[in-house]
């Protein structure tokens, strides 16, 4: 008997183990809402538009709905965008500051409803524009103003929600939260003060993109900003690596950083700063959207990207042979495609049931195919499989240690940089003066030869080819140093710091790069 009972129990555990765990009976459930801004212009008018932000936004707006909450959603949605999201063309207001303040007293008159009534509540600001730093203080733009760190603190601090969870892809978006010295230039973390209201805030988490601030990181592929694809990527299911329904602050960042970490030029790997509110580590509960999912197991471990019927692309995961994936299904009157790229084989995801298994689709070629070479760097995005291992081995000191955060400025080495930065310099200025001085000399050749005469004595011509070859001489030995000194110099200024060659391969095709910090 115990015979015949134990398959039957094997495969019960198999479920289990790869089924969304349910909620408990007497966990509270908390009440979303989330405030999603997205601005393709800046109030710094010098600044080139964005083209996706807008398209982040209204794709926030459609994850955030999947999942119940309460949305406000600021945005000038340009035609595309307004007729692949209707829905967000109907519902968005201007990204101006009166349309703030308006948005924000009804968020906080509803917030405020649900404490009344003991509810607990999420509150989600989200933007994605343009960011930069003004006085030592960052901020984040609006098409009519600027929203700086105390701003948003403000912001934050009439909302009486529970928990607060900021997601903000700008340049510069780290200087909302913390400290920038004197002159623009970063610096460390040493006490309270270095940090914001917005960070001192218990209730506040983070999750910034912390990229340069000469980058702005979209890339037509998604049609979105990376950092926002590879966060809703995340926030979808992907980064749900240990399969509890909810995506912590540390599997989103593991996420985001494994998701880049192909790319060999670190100017196109968005980075990530991630820390959660003082009570929780949960960023996103998903388990209210799970009811309607897409499930695939661990055998059909790939690299898949997610479209809707308007050739939308929603999400990007690539789970590892260990690694069963949960994906909340997006809200579609139409079909979800699902590619995978190992081999471009596509499914078709339909409506019914609720809940789908992979394993149960059959797979067969793409609609449309592949539109020529994508970007030689983003199209290594997701190419590396991710699971708990690498939660597990994702450590936010060696990627954001509190002694250099990172920030609007382009990453450098504390010491090694900026030495050899000078002293090569320094070796291009002497080079240009040694070959100045080599000329010189053999100008000075030039003239001694042009003043022969007739009537010179031997001993003077004598004297004349000794100062000619002496002139000659020095300038042999300037011009030499000279240039010695610049192609030192130069080598100096210009070789990366961190150089590195990496390969990648795939069915599809193959990557070599070679990449550093200049």
């Amino acid at each position: 008997m115990r015979a015949r009972l134990r398959p039957l129990l094997l495969a019960l555990g198999i479920v289990v183990a790869t089924t969304p765990r349910p909620a408990d009976a007497d966990e509270p459930v908390a009440a979303t809402f989330a405030l999603i801004i997205g601005s393709n212009v800046s109030v710094d008018r010098e600044l080139a538009p964005l083209k996706y932000a807008d398209d982040d936004a209204a794709n926030y707006l459609d994850l955030f709905r999947v999942l119940g909450a309460r949305t406000y959603l600021l945005s000038r949605l340009d035609d595309n965008t307004r007729l692949l999201h209707p829905q967000a063309a109907a519902e968005a207001l201007e990204p101006r500051r009166a349309a703030l303040e308006q948005s924000v007293a009804q968020l906080v008159a509803d917030v405020a409803q649900a404490q009344r009534r003991h509810v607990e509540t999420d509150f989600y600001f989200v933007y994605a524009g343009h960011g930069d730093v003004r006085d030592g203080q960052g901020y984040v733009s609006l098409e009519d103003a600027r929203i700086t760190s105390d701003d948003l603190a403000r912001l934050v601090a009439k909302v009486p929600a529970t928990r607060v969870h900021v997601i903000i892809d700008a340049c510069a978006s780290y200087f909302l939260a913390y400290s920038r010295g004197p002159g623009g230039e970063r610096r460390p973390i040493h006490s309270f003060q270095d940090t914001s209201e917005l960070a001192r805030d218990p209730r506040v988490g983070l999750l910034l993109s912390t990229s340069s601030a000469a980058e702005s990181h979209e890339w037509d592929g998604f049609q979105a900003g990376v950092f926002s694809h590879e966060v809703r990527s995340g926030l979808y299911g992907g980064a749900d690596a240990d399969g509890d329904g909810r995506v912590s602050y540390r599997e989103i960042a593991a996420f985001v950083t494994r998701a880049s970490a192909a790319i060999p030029n670190e100017r196109f790997r968005p980075a990530v700063h991630a820390r959660p509110p003082r009570q929780s580590d949960t960023l996103l509960d998903l388990r209210h959207g799970l009811g309607r999912r897409l499930d695939i197991d661990a055998s059909h471990a790939a690299h898949y990207t997610m479209e809707d019927a308007r050739g939308v692309r929603l999400l990007d995961v690539h789970n590892a042979s260990d690694q069963p994936l949960h994906l909340v299904r997006p809200l579609s009157n139409g079909l979800v495609y699902l590619r995978r790229l190992d081999d471009d084989t596509e499914y078709v995801v339909p409506n019914a049931p609720d809940v789908v298994a992979l394993a149960d689709l059959e797979g067969g070629a793409p609609r449309v195919a592949t539109r020529g070479a994508a970007h030689e760097a983003y199209s290594l995005l997701f190419s590396l499989p991710f699971d708990g291992a690498v939660v597990a081995a994702y450590d936010p000191d060696l990627l954001d240690p509190p002694a250099a955060p990172p920030g609007a400025d382009a990453p450098a080495p504390a010491a090694s940089r900026p030495g050899r930065r000078a002293i090569g310099w320094g070796a291009v200025g002497l080079g240009a003066l040694g070959v100045a001085t080599g000329a010189a000399f053999t100008g000075a050749a030039l003239a001694t030869v042009n003043t022969t005469s007739k009537e010179d004595s031997q001993r003077d011509v004598a004297d004349r080819n000794a100062r000619v070859t002496t002139f000659d001489t020095a300038s042999t030995v300037a011009y030499i140093a000279g240039g010695v000194s610049l192609a030192a110099g130069i080598t100096l200024v210009l070789w990366p710091s961190a150089p590195q060659v990496q390969a990648f391969a795939s069915p599809s095709g193959g990557f070599v790069g070679y990449g550093g910090r200049f």
